[in-house]
């Protein structure tokens, strides 16, 4: 049985809906053959992935049995915000189990005695992930994902502040999942106007007996355009990972 096919049947005994699982588990391959990684260590054991996959998306909850023990939640923010809303959260006792391969956080909160959590974020090569884990181990930090050059620690606040760190009340939990800034929705507007733009002159040209220059202005525009789009991107990309690079980080010591 392939990867991918014990995916399937773990998500199926966890209840997750036929129709979520075969666009799911598509992704999921196609990411694989992308990217060249095994899968396994692309996204874990299949039976964790699915357990954790139908914890967030409440699956489980649909199935007969005792109450839960806790509950769960799956958000997102873009990289400007990121790790000041995770310590938000955290300290309303949200602990991230892991980044999933949309850059998405999937997160639980004990609802018998929720804690609160600490998180740091650092800028990480690939190769370096292992070594990085290494060196925080000491101080209580451990891996909880990664997004990117982008690796996301936590502990719990109750390694260095004891029973300081329990929550007698928390918050109810959070009325939106997506978290994004201007930096994120600036590019994307200006991307889609362009379309926009692309789309009306390109009616325009059609409208006005000028269909074959419009075809060629179209041809010719689209890759510049994409081309210069993707040369946009790729700085925007090293300039933002400058900028996680010469950003302090977290003492060691969690103060």
């Amino acid at each position: 049985m392939t990867y991918f096919e014990e995916l399937a049947d773990a998500l199926r005994s966890h209840g997750v809906a036929a129709d979520r699982i075969g666009p799911l588990v598509d992704e999921l391959s196609g990411h694989a053959a992308e990217s060249g990684a095994d899968p396994e260590d692309e996204f874990g054991p299949a039976a964790r992935f699915a357990a954790e996959f139908a914890e967030g998306t409440g699956a489980e909850a649909s199935h007969d049995g005792p109450p839960a023990d806790a509950e769960h939640w799956v958000w997102s923010a873009d990289a400007s915000v990121d790790e000041a809303m995770m310590n938000r959260f955290g300290a309303q006792g949200w602990e991230i189990e892991r980044v999933d391969h949309l850059g998405r956080f999937v997160s639980r909160r004990d609802l018998a005695s929720p804690t609160q959590w600490r998180y740091r974020r650092d800028v990480v090569g690939r190769r370096e992930r292992a070594a990085h884990a290494e060196a925080l181990a000491p101080d209580g930090w451990e891996p909880c994902g990664h997004w990117l050059f982008l690796a996301y620690s936590k502990r719990p606040l109750a390694a260095v502040a004891g029973p300081a760190a329990d929550i007698g009340a928390p918050a109810g939990r959070p009325g939106r999942s997506y978290y994004f800034t201007r930096e994120l929705w600036i590019p994307l507007a200006v991307l889609v106007a362009s379309l926009v733009v692309a789309g009306v002159l390109l009616i325009a040209g059609f409208a006005g007996g000028h269909g074959g220059g419009a075809l060629r202005g179209l041809l010719f525009g689209l890759p510049v355009g994409l081309l210069l789009g993707a040369i946009g991107a790729f700085m925007a990309y090293r300039k933002k990972r400058a900028q996680f690079a010469r950003a302090p980080q977290p003492p060691s010591d969690g103060a």
